[in-house]
């Protein structure tokens, strides 16, 4: 029972719940809006984007376990007593347990991919698996780590979209519509596709900023270890000005989408991101400036995932008036 509790520990629920929020929100809040205002119908069922859903969030816990499989050494250093795994599970049992997450992946994955006639995608939930491998076995311990991990965060609102117009253009064709129409459908779904992009693009510099200040965290175990991440090669100061640079980006990101709101919302919007947004993203950079300790940082990463939650809620809010 004491095992099953810490097992669950490393789910990580609130992250496994984060994965879900964002592909229901791309969904059901960027996908079908734009679909319904061109007068059309999503042809994503609910099987399908069941399928996706389960195949993302099992691809993430799978992630998440073997990144503490790998991470065991550095843990023994970081955190000797309240370390779950080689302290309360085994390390066998968490590769196994990543085995079993992977492999509901793989077939949740297949048997969607199945129903839509598309086994490209497949490979795409493959490719992500080995980016989440290769960075909690090896890359992850260098500078440039943090860009496979947002690589693979930046996929999960974009895969839903991507089945979703799939499933639209299959539809379509069915229906032997002509070469003009057909041109038009192309445009207008890689209008969709680029509005899941943004998203994904957005929420890949937050995660970026995250595992930055991972590393800066866990110096100490890392450094033990030989790695060679962002802080330990050019040291905190010049790490703090990376994140500082891609909360810029990002906050730049966010304000052209507020600001590209339908004409007699752009005002709301615009509201929203400077009432909400931006002051948690300034109040972010202040106390990162600040930040020595663990409980520092680890504010700094609460900060990051509220701005996460303000803009699932932005999405929520506004992209139904999106043209």
């Amino acid at each position: 029972m004491k095992t099953l509790t810490n097992i669950i520990k490393l789910t990580r629920l609130p992250l496994l719940i984060l994965v879900v929020a964002i592909q229901l929100t791309t969904h059901y809040c960027i996908v079908e809006p734009m679909i319904m205002h061109a007068d059309g119908e999503v042809q994503m069922g609910t099987i399908p984007l069941t399928l996706c859903l389960v195949a993302t969030v099992f691809i993430a816990l799978g992630g998440f376990w073997v990144n503490d499989y790998f991470d065991v050494k550095i843990d023994r250093i970081n955190r000797p007593i309240t370390r779950v795994v080689d302290l309360f599970v085994s390390r066998d049992t968490i590769f196994n347990l990543y085995i079993g997450a992977t492999s509901i992946a793989v077939v949740c994955a297949g048997v969607l991919s199945y129903i839509a006639s598309c086994f490209d995608y497949f490979f795409i939930f493959v490719a992500v698996i080995g980016l989440l491998w290769f960075y909690s076995s090896s890359y992850k311990r260098t500078c440039w780590g943090s860009l496979l991990l947002a690589v693979a965060v930046a996929m999960i609102p974009m895969i839903v979209c991507m089945y979703n117009n799939w499933f639209m253009l299959m539809h379509e064709m069915s229906l032997q519509i002509d070469q003009e129409k057909m041109v038009a459908l192309s445009a207008f779904l890689n209008n969709v596709l680029s509005k899941a992009v943004i998203f994904g693009v957005l929420l890949a510099a937050w995660v970026i900023v995250i595992d930055i200040i991972r590393a800066m965290i866990e110096e100490k175990g890392e450094r033990e270890m030989e790695c060679h991440s962002l802080p330990i090669v050019y040291g905190h100061t010049v790490a703090k000005a990376v994140c500082y640079i891609v909360i810029l980006l990002a906050m730049v990101g966010c304000g052209k989408v507020a600001l590209e709101s339908t004409a007699y919302l752009s005002s709301m919007a615009t509201n929203y991101f400077l009432f909400t947004i931006a002051p948690v993203a300034i109040g972010l950079c202040f106390q990162l400036k600040k930040s020595k300790i663990r409980l520092d940082y680890m504010i700094c990463t609460g900060m990051i995932y509220a701005i996460v939650a303000l803009m699932i809620a932005f999405v929520v809010i506004f992209s139904y008036y999106y043209e």
